[in-house]
């Protein structure tokens, strides 16, 4: 049975996150993560309250229970595809301002 520590490192490997930068953005000391992962401590509701300011796409559901909330996931998947469109958006528009300049300067 995965524990919250083994959901949270999941959450930071599928999102190339190192446990430092986590630690960093959501202010916990260095080795935080290290020492709940041994078993050594507990996460509070402090601590769980600063993972969601600071990673507002996480399932706090998730972490805490292992179950999905079908609308959360949802919500994230929405979320990422329109940021997906966005960069997509983006290469276009690039390359047809490059594909213009190339125009320009045949001419």
């Amino acid at each position: 049975m995965m524990r919250l520590m083994d959901r949270l490192f999941t959450y930071l490997a599928s999102n190339n996150i190192s446990a430092y930068a986590f630690e960093h953005a959501c202010g916990l000391s260095n080795g935080y993560l290290g020492k709940q992962y041994r078993g050594k401590g507990t996460v509070g509701s402090n601590v769980l309250e600063k993972v969601k300011f600071h990673y507002p796409d996480i399932d706090l559901h998730w972490l805490l229970t292992g179950e999905e909330n079908t609308a959360f996931v949802n919500e994230t998947l929405i979320r990422s595809f329109n940021n997906q469109i966005r960069q997509l958006e983006k290469i276009v528009a690039d390359k047809e301002a490059i594909i213009a300049l190339l125009q320009e300067s045949a001419c």
